[in-house]
């Protein structure tokens, strides 16, 4: 998800019920992600590590375990769980191939759980049905999609108790229900883990209903963007720049009904709290773990080093803050939400994070916090130019600035002052005039990389 939102500005997205939540909380508006995928961002920010300290990076990190090369790392749940609390989870949270692995356990963490609950809706059971974009759909490449890499959709009609999602919806539900029996003995970690917005995009039908193709607005992306863009970074797949202006519209439509749809659920659980009379007594946490492009400089979906791959919606509701309805533009990484939780839940922050705790701008929003934010990622190889090879970029987020580097350099730098170009249209690096800005960014991102790269070898926890 990323901040196509109401709250985050958006007039043409219909997400009341998460602007609601802004309006009780306090909204982020400078976070950003480690990683621009799923399993690297969740294995990131689920035990405060980097990504380089979990292991899972790379094209291949959808599959991979951060217990192999931290095997006593203990994840956020697990804190909470040592701390008396039941844990729960529902749905995607750590990471899990969408559609393929919706209804299973595959890459999840286990012991950080008491209670584990996988939902299965009918965006799983009638996969047959996705539909493609592109001309050059093959078995190969539905089998392939299995793993959510292919612009596709689903128009399967429905309630929403049909979808996964809102079935993940029920069964946290049930779980707070029974919570609310035994809340003076044992509180609750609950974690709702929502599949949409990822493709194949899907939602019922009232959903694609809000938004009328004709109403859609694609973007208008500048002649020459493209040509000051390594060719390391640009992750077309085949289709992508043939798309027509109709098939946009179709993919960007499928995407908000699964964004409005996902709002629906976030209101029915918030609704469900009210009831219970557990609000009062609940720290929320909305987050998303990466952003996603809609055709920004013609790319679409991830792992891109841009803005709206690595920018996310976080807002934290605590019902002791005098702060609620404001937002801050503090910058801040989703690491930091780990040490963050904890500290507002009063309990210790183990001595292996490297996140830092923001709890202080709940109730101070506008203070100063991080003064870059460094997410990294791996180039999709889809260019004849380059071999296939694993070519790894990091970008720096500054107030102004956003500094990206491809293989330290070699495959490619960018440079986009965010002052005039919130775009990121125009590629600054080497420009005469910016030699001393880059110079201290390169410096800086440097000196970033390096903290991440610390050895996790001391890590002694379970």
């Amino acid at each position: 998800m990323n901040t196509r939102l109401g709250t985050y500005g958006d007039p043409s997205i219909k997400t009341p019920h998460i602007d609601a939540l802004a309006n009780q909380g306090i909204q982020f508006d400078r976070a950003y992600v480690q990683y621009p995928q799923c399993a690297q961002s969740r294995a990131s920010f689920l035990t405060g590590l980097y990504p380089n300290q979990t292991g899972v990076v790379g094209a291949s990190g959808l599959k991979k375990d951060f217990r192999d090369k931290v095997p006593l790392t203990k994840t956020l749940p697990q804190v909470f769980q040592d701390n008396g609390y039941h844990t729960a989870r529902v749905g995607k949270i750590f990471h899990q191939m969408v559609p393929k692995g919706i209804g299973q356990e595959t890459y999840d963490d286990k012991i950080s759980w008491d209670e584990r609950h996988n939902p299965k809706g009918i965006d799983r059971t009638r996969v047959a049905e996705i539909q493609y974009l592109g001309p050059l759909v093959t078995e190969a490449t539905k089998k392939s999609n299995m793993n959510g890499g292919w612009l596709s959709y689903m128009r399967l009609g429905g309630t929403s108790n049909d979808y996964t999602d809102g079935r993940v919806t029920e069964q946290a539900i049930s779980i707070l229900e029974e919570n609310a029996k035994i809340q003076s003995t044992q509180p609750l970690f609950l974690a709702v883990g929502y599949v949409r917005p990822h493709v194949p995009f899907s939602a019922p039908e009232r959903f694609f209903d809000l938004y009328p193709l004709d109403d859609i607005i694609i973007e208008d992306v500048p002649e020459f963007d493209r040509n000051d863009i390594p060719s390391a970074h640009l992750s077309d797949r085949p289709y992508q720049l043939d798309m027509t202006d109709q098939e946009k519209r179709i993919m960007i439509q499928a995407y908000y009904a699964s964004i409005s749809f996902i709002d629906e659920q976030v209101g029915k659980l918030i609704k469900k709290l009210e009831e219970l009379k557990l609000k009062e007594s609940t720290l929320i946490i909305f987050v998303s773990d990466h952003g996603f492009l809609l055709g920004e400089h013609e790319l679409w979906q991830k792992p891109n080093l841009f803005e709206n791959t690595l920018r996310i919606p976080l807002i934290i509701s605590d019902p002791r803050s005098a702060k609620a309805g404001l937002s801050s533009d503090s910058l801040i990484e989703l690491i930091d939400i780990y040490p963050t939780i904890l500290e507002l839940s009063d309990l210790k922050i183990p001595e292996h994070v490297l996140g830092r705790s923001f709890a202080k701008l709940i109730n101070r929003p506008s203070m100063p916090f991080r003064k870059s934010a460094l997410s990294q990622s791996h180039a999709r190889v889809t260019q004849p130019n380059l071999k296939k090879e694993n070519i790894f970029g990091y970008s720096l987020r500054t107030e102004q600035f956003r500094y990206t580097e491809w293989a330290k350099g070699t495959h490619g730098t960018e440079l986009y002052d965010h002052t005039n170009d919130s775009g990121e249209n125009t590629n600054l690096s080497s420009h005469d005039a910016y030699q001393d800005v880059e110079a201290e960014l390169r410096r800086l991102l440097r000196e970033r990389i390096a903290e991440s790269e610390v050895s996790p070898n001391q890590i002694t926890e379970r």
